[in-house]
Order: structure tokens, then sequence, then C-alpha cells
């Protein structure tokens, strides 16, 4: 569930289309920057379905080819990395960057503090995931959008399918179902992902309060 491990003994894999999620980004990036821009990527590599989410970004931006990556930045799971690195640019990039795109949850809002500190209002910021300080600042328009995953579906259907598998016991735990026609489970299983911008972030907002009882 969440990140897939295509080279395990896995089963399936229950989580997000991360191509598509990237491809969606991807789109909205390319119409933020009415086709044209140089475009800063944080992201940490070694891991599928970040992996993913570019090759989305890239294949959506293959039709704008005056939309250049110029910088994929590894993180390291640090958001300091992301804040420094945006401060650096700013002080010495400031005109050769037009957007950051972040490709996990720690980023994004980092890119937004530093942006909304040097009162910079020209850049485009793509963030991914729906934590509450990264939503504020969609709504505040500093982060154009963001892509949301759903964590809960990921769950509830990975457990229910693991109930069934218990109660229904397969065969074979051992042999690859994604090659036979006739499989009794599905190789993959897409949860969805959504774009959040500021047309829609305070119904996003509602609906999660609604969902976890006004819990952040």
């Amino acid at each position: 569930m969440d990140s897939d491990a295509p080279d395990s003994k896995r089963l399936f894999f229950i989580g997000t289309n991360n191509y598509q999620a990237g491809l969606t980004g991807g789109e909205r990036l390319a119409a933020e920057l009415k086709g044209k821009g140089n475009v800063v990527v944080f992201t940490m590599p070694g891991q599928a379905n970040l992996a993913e989410r570019l090759r989305g970004y890239r294949a959506a931006l293959d039709s704008h080819p005056q939309i250049k990556i110029t910088r994929v930045v590894d993180i390291a799971g640090d958001p300091r990395v992301a804040f420094d690195t945006t401060t650096q640019i700013l002080g010495k990039e400031k005109d050769k960057v037009n957007a950051f795109v972040c490709l996990e949850a720690l980023a994004g809002k980092e890119v937004a503090t530093v942006l909304s500190q040097y009162k910079v209002n020209d850049k485009v910021i793509i963030a991914m995931d729906t934590d509450p300080d990264t939503l504020e600042w969609v709504r505040k328009g500093v982060i154009a959008a963001t892509i949301s995953q759903k964590p809960y579906t990921m769950t509830y259907v990975g457990l229910r399918e693991l109930d069934n598998l218990y109660h229904h016991k397969l065969n074979s735990l051992t042999q690859d179902w994604s090659k036979d026609s006739f499989a009794p489970v599905p190789a993959f299983v897409d949860t969805g992902s959504a774009l959040v911008d500021k047309s829609n972030v305070e119904n996003f907002i509602q609906m999660k309060q609604a969902a976890t009882g006004g819990v952040k």
C-alpha cells in the first residue's frame, strides 16, 4: 500500500497512480507558466513513487519544449534542504527560475515560506499532498496547486483485501498473478489523486474536517 515494491513478492499494489499524478501536476505547471520557463524539482531519488511522478511531469512537458527542468534537487528527507536551496536561488538565480515542483510532502510549504518571506509573487509552486500548512499556502495563493492522494482509501481497501485473502485463500501466494488473464486478484488498485487549488481548497478542507471530526 501507498508506495509500491514491484521487485518484492507482493501480490499487488494499492495506492496512487503516481505517473498520472505527475501528468496532472505537469499539465497544471504548463498552464501556469503559459508554456515557457525554467523549473526546479525537489525530490528524493531512489523512491519508485517519486520517480514515477517525475516521469509523469516530464511526459506532460514533452509537448512544451520551452519549459525546461533545469535542476533536480535531492532533499534527502530534510525539508531544510528545500528551504535553503530556494533561499540560495532567490539570491543568485532569481531571474533564472520560474517554478518549483515538489514531488513529496515536505518541500512545498518550505518553498512557499521562503517566497513569502522575500515577497516574491511571480514564481509558480506545484506541491504534493494536503497537510494543513500546504493547504494554507494554497488558500493564500502562494502555492498554485497541490496533488492530493487518498491515504484513507489506501488503508481501507488494503485491509479489506487482506481480510478477503484470509477468508478466501488463494491457491498460491507466490504465483505471478499479473500475467494470468483469470487472476482472482488485480495487479494494481489505483486509489486516485486530484488537484487542489484556490478554487476548491475550501471545499477540500471542509470535507477533510467532516471525515476526521475536525482533527488535523
